[in-house]
């Protein structure tokens, strides 16, 4: 009899999926995108001078979350894809196609579920359950999209008759982050854990992904658009692509293209890390060397220039056993918090001189 009245409480736990609604993301808090786009579900509209590359970039929608309250018992999501999703590759498949769901405890963003789909066609609805059965009652969800799947459509899907709305903003303020494959993700097991997005939940400031993997590289066209966008501050993980060369021509003209439309904003910018795979290899040990001290040198004459342009150095993603790398070169999850918390404090101490809402 007790076995009979446990599976009969488990049983009316479960949602009942065969009776769900479905609400376009579109609906709801939309956030993370720095720029007004032609599509919803891309960060900006290619750039004339962008590289066929920088364009395929340009239109995923790594960084970008909606924000919702609901009572539903169970969440999911269905989904179109604009392209065939990608396996992986450096991206766990979580993070390249799938997506993460966080809900407020406590006052903190806490993980909650998340799925990706098996299937991956282009222009067919795929449903993925994210969480079958959860507590009952107001929830306060955020759920962090695809970092390397082209997105058409987007709808949550909740239990038929549930209630779901517009939840509130997550973070304060609008803080552009450009810079690498680092920056946009790669090497993280799911699409929350860049490092960009860990900060935003460790702090409340809302730290917008704007990451191009293996493209940022102090280019004029990202400097102009950048200068566009309606921001508080700007980060930059700018010294992790370019060569000491290219640092070296062109940094000055990026921050002179931004400060000059964007004076009195905070540009911070941040040192690239150091790689396990230097470790046994000289020749690249003295090529992020190199690199590291070109940026260095340069930024030390900005930060004399040029007023509200910072320089952080602390900058790192290597655990004390040497074990927070996907590939040798990109961190890990483990990694990314590692590189978040590294940064954290001197950003925080930054940014806590301006106003930001």
């Amino acid at each position: 009899m007790k076995k009979w009245m446990t599976c009969l409480l488990l049983l009316a736990s479960l949602p009942l999926w065969g009776q769900k609604q479905y609400t376009d993301a579109q609906d709801l808090t939309f956030c993370g995108k720095i720029f007004n786009t032609t599509r919803p579900y891309e960060r900006i509209d290619p750039l004339e001078e962008m590289t066929d590359g920088e364009k395929g970039q340009a239109k995923l929608p790594c960084g970008l979350m909606v924000a919702f309250n609901t009572d539903s018992r169970a969440i999911g999501v269905r989904v179109v894809w604009a392209a065939t999703a990608p396996n992986g590759g450096l991206y766990g498949p979580i993070a390249a196609r799938g997506f993460d769901l966080y809900m407020k405890k406590d006052g903190k963003w806490r993980w909650a579920g998340n799925g990706y789909p098996k299937q991956t066609a282009p222009g067919e609805p795929y449903e993925i359950t994210l969480i079958p059965s959860t507590i009952d009652g107001e929830k306060e969800c955020l759920l962090y999209l695809s970092l390397i799947a082209k997105i058409e459509s987007l709808e949550i899907v909740t239990d038929k008759g549930s209630r779901i709305e517009p939840g509130p903003a997550p973070f304060k303020g609008r803080i552009a982050v450009f810079g690498s494959s680092f920056t946009q993700g790669s090497g993280a097991g799911r699409c929350a854990m860049t490092w960009e997005a860990q900060l935003s939940r460790a702090t409340g400031y809302n730290f917008m992904n704007f990451g191009f993997s293996g493209n940022s590289k102090l280019q004029s066209y990202f400097a102009e658009a950048l200068a566009t966008a309606d921001v508080d501050a700007y980060v930059f993980d700018a010294f992790s692509n370019p060569s000491p060369e290219q640092v070296e021509e062109r940094l000055e003209p990026f921050i002179r293209t931004i400060r000059k439309a964007k004076p009195g904003i905070p540009m911070i910018f941040i040192q690239t890390i150091d790689r396990e795979k230097s470790s046994f290899n000289p020749a690249h040990l003295a090529k992020i060397q190199s690199r590291k001290q070109m940026a260095d040198k340069m930024m030390r004459e900005m930060t004399k220039k040029y007023k509200d342009v910072y320089w952080v150095t602390t900058t790192s993603a290597t655990s004390e056993e040497h074990e927070a790398t996907s590939d040798g070169s990109h961190p890990d999850s483990y990694g990314y918090l590692l590189w978040m918390k590294s940064i954290k404090k001197p950003v925080m101490k930054i940014l806590s001189r301006y106003e930001i809402r």
